[in-house]
């Protein structure tokens, strides 16, 4: 082991410094006594041990250079600052060019450390050849003869010569570049990005007019760009008469193609602004952001109307099949307006409303199938599958419609919802999910049938949708209802990675399952139909139906007669809510006395007046067990009709309700079911789902003049083999109680407490059944109903 040399003087080393000397790049491993261990910066397994003497001998020689702190983190940031740019950002083809030659410089390096090589002529002449072959680069050079036809010449520096062989003194120029340029890739870039004349052929003077004139596209006539390029002409001209008149050469004429050149400069938002206007060009050139961040389902609920692009026919199915060709063209034809409730998180469709317009009570109605299953519906539609997405969202969007932003809607959503948001009018962007679902329905379904208008004028063309109409509204709503629910919500979605939407709800829902819906009474006050009647004793009249508990005789007594607001389901009858102070924000819950009429619907209740006014227009009094068969009837019957409803039914008020009160004469009383100690002997079972409070039908009825048939008999059809047994009743065999009794008072339906105690007990004896089949030798007696 040598020994160190007293004498030597020792030199420190930054351990970030970088050392050019011996032909080559060190940086320093550590010092010690005996000197500097070195290893090289390009190949860090080379390493030699430097003594002091030497070191100190070569730091003295003219090549020798010495940068302190060259790879420290800092340094490093600082060089990457003063030059951002990297292999990375060139074009592509540049960085393949930087990678070929990359690969050849390091295969020289390897020749030139394994000693065969030399750095002269002749040896960058033998290392190219060497890494031809091992890169196989054996490509013939490219013919630089151009008067030799065979084979074709090729443009010098051609990018699809890059794989010919190379050449000693082009990879001498690449090392000794990328050398001077301290080992910086980006040098090796050839200058082919800088090709081209870049010189103007036109005098500044043109390229001033060239700029002015495309300025004159953008102008709110909207100018097309032949006719700005014929008035560039008439001004080049003249110009061109000025060249000539002070002796200057004259300039070539722009072609259309460079003046389109000049306008494809200009800035897209400044053309859309000067032609389209400001919201156009806000529109087009909106800027989309991240969207939004849902997760859950039912978080966010986006609501909207939608003007069906088909034209429906105006007429029932049935009557529409018998009108003859000259009729079915008089038939009344129209577009619908659709009012839909789409979940954002798993594009599943909540509720869906045809109106003949846009308006608050079809809106709130759509919100309302938010909250309950309506397999129902899907079911008499024909659908096969489920509709049971519901539940209570935790925000509604809807736009800046008229129907959307009237306080009337505005309280009730808010009464049951924790947010709604309306955003600004003309962006739609901000609705992105409900709007691309009405394409969906467009592309989806509508295009599918005769009538539809294509979603445009431009589209519609010369094509008579209005008269090639050849759906009713019936058919559009179950074909609506069974595309939703059996096929978009199978289908694939983009917007959902490829998941169906039913499938989506499926999983958010285990993942974070809904809340429960409201109570009734909540649900009653939000969606109700608001009216105002009287109080009395016997309670509050709607529709013929008497409404009373214990705390609303306990305030009549108080207060006497007074008027108080009620709120009305249409949706069930069985019981309605009453503000009695007006003062007050409480409201109570009133049954109806008439048992029957829970879960009773408002359409099957007008229904049933109807058609009790219908038969028994010549009758005084009417018997509970007809009122009560006759709904059972309606609701049998109509039972699909009804689902399909909940689609295009029909909008109530108040001021709907007073016209059916006075127009079917429904201001008969209903008896209450305590009023009929004897009803309760002769009726069955109540229902399951109403058990506790409600009873049922009779198991037959004979109306008089018409038919008699059992109770909960299936519907009679065309065809069918079930059909009950049905027995002609003749009006000889009606009960005198039923026919018009002309002097004979009628008893009220309710107590009469003025009345005297011999017909009050009367009233409240025990009265046998007046519902069964009418038989020969038999008379039974009625309860008489005041008309």
């Amino acid at each position: 082991m040598a020994a160190r040399n007293p004498l030597a003087a020792i030199t420190p080393i930054d351990d970030g410094a970088r050392i050019h000397a011996w032909g080559d790049v060190w940086r320093l491993v550590r010092t010690s006594a005996k000197g500097h261990k070195l290893k090289k910066v390009h190949d860090p397994d080379v390493t030699m041990l430097v003594t002091h003497t030497v070191y100190n001998a070569e730091a003295l020689t003219s090549t020798f250079r010495r940068e302190d702190d060259y790879f420290r983190p800092r340094s490093v940031v600082e060089r990457a600052r003063k030059h951002p740019i990297s292999i990375s950002h060139l074009p592509l083809k540049d960085q393949n060019d930087i990678e070929f030659k990359i690969e050849c410089i390091t295969e020289y390096y390897k020749l030139y450390y394994n000693k065969k090589i030399s750095r002269t002529a002749d040896g960058f002449k033998r290392a190219a050849e060497l890494i031809s072959a091992t890169l196989g680069l054996l490509k013939q050079k490219p013919n630089r003869n151009v008067n030799d036809p065979s084979p074709p010449p090729k443009k010098r520096g051609c990018r699809n010569n890059f794989d010919a062989a190379l050449n000693g003194s082009t990879l001498q120029s690449w090392i000794e570049k990328l050398e001077a340029a301290d080992w910086d890739f980006v040098e090796l870039r050839d200058g082919r990005n800088r090709s081209g004349n870049h010189n103007g052929r036109f005098s500044p003077e043109t390229y001033t007019l060239l700029e002015d004139y495309a300025h004159q596209y953008c102008r709110p006539h909207c100018p097309n760009r032949r006719n700005v390029y014929d008035d560039f002409k008439v001004a080049f001209n003249a110009l061109n008469n000025r060249f000539r008149d002070e002796g200057r050469p004259l300039d070539h004429l722009p072609s259309f193609s460079r003046f389109c050149l000049e306008i494809a400069k200009l800035d897209d938002w400044e053309v859309d602004y000067a032609r389209l206007g400001h919201e156009a060009a806000h529109r087009k050139r909106k800027l989309i952001g991240a969207g939004l961040d849902v997760h859950y389902a039912l978080e966010r609920v986006e609501m909207d109307y939608y003007n069906v692009d088909l034209h429906l026919l105006l007429v029932d199915t049935e009557v529409w099949k018998h009108l003859s060709p000259k009729l079915r063209i008089q038939i009344e034809r129209n577009r619908w307006y659709l009012c839909v409730a789409i979940d954002v998180a798993s594009r599943c469709i909540l509720g869906m409303k045809l109106a003949r317009s846009e308006s608050s009570q079809v809106a709130l109605d759509t919100l309302r199938m938010v909250f309950y299953d309506k397999t129902g519906i899907g079911r008499a539609a024909g659908a096969l599958s489920p509709w049971d997405q519901c539940g209570p969202p935790w925000m509604l969007t809807t736009d800046q419609g008229s129907a959307f932003v009237k306080s009337w809607f505005q309280f009730r959503a808010v009464s049951l919802l924790a947010d709604v948001f309306n955003p600004p009018a003309a962006q739609p962007q901000l609705r992105a999910f409900i709007e691309r679902f009405f394409r969906t329905v467009l592309e989806g379904l509508l295009k599918r049938f005769e009538g539809n208008t294509g979603g445009s004028i431009a589209a519609l063309g010369d094509y008579p949708a209005q008269l090639r109409a050849v759906l009713t509204v019936e058919q559009f709503s179950h074909l609506l209802v069974r595309w939703c629910v059996d096929i978009y919500h199978h289908k694939k979605h983009a917007g959902l990675g490829g998941e169906t939407p039913r499938d989506a709800w499926v999983r958010l829902t285990k993942l974070l399952p809904p809340m429960p819906a409201p109570d009734p009474c909540r649900m009653r006050i939000s969606f109700g139909i608001d009216l105002k009647r009287p109080t009395r004793m016997t309670g509050i009249r709607v529709l013929g139906l008497d409404y009373s508990s214990e705390e609303l005789q306990a305030w009549c007594r108080r207060k006497g007669d007074t008027e108080a607001e009620v709120k009305v389901d249409p949706y069930n009858l069985g019981a309605i809510s009453v503000r009695l102070d007006p003062d007050s924000v409480g409201f109570i819950t009133v049954p109806c006395r008439t048992r029957f009429m829970e879960g009773r619907r408002l359409d099957d209740w007008i229904q049933a007046s109807e058609e009790l006014s219908r038969r028994y227009e010549d009758v005084a009094q009417m018997r509970l067990p007809i009122i009560l068969k006759t709904i059972e009837e309606i609701q049998r019957t109509h039972r699909r009709a009804v689902e399909i409803a909940d689609l295009k039914g029909i909008e109530y008020d108040c001021d709907r309700i007073e016209h059916y009160e006075g127009k079917l004469s429904i201001g008969f009383a209903v008896p209450a079911s305590e009023d009929f100690p004897g009803l309760a002997s002769v009726m069955p079972t109540a229902l399951p789902s109403q058990s506790s409070r409600t009873g049922t039908l009779p198991s037959t009825f004979a109306l008089p003049g018409s038919l008699s048939f059992a109770v909960g008999a299936s519907r009679v059809v065309a065809g069918s083999s079930s059909v009950p047994a049905l027995r002609p009743t003749s009006a000889a065999d009606v009960p005198a109680a039923d026919l018009p009794t002309g002097s004979t008072p009628i008893p009220p339906c309710v107590p009469d407490r003025s009345a005297a105690p011999e017909a009050e007990e009367a009233r409240s004896a025990p009265v046998p059944d007046a519902t069964e089949p009418a038989g020969p030798r038999r008379r039974r007696t009625t309860v008489k109903l005041e008309k």
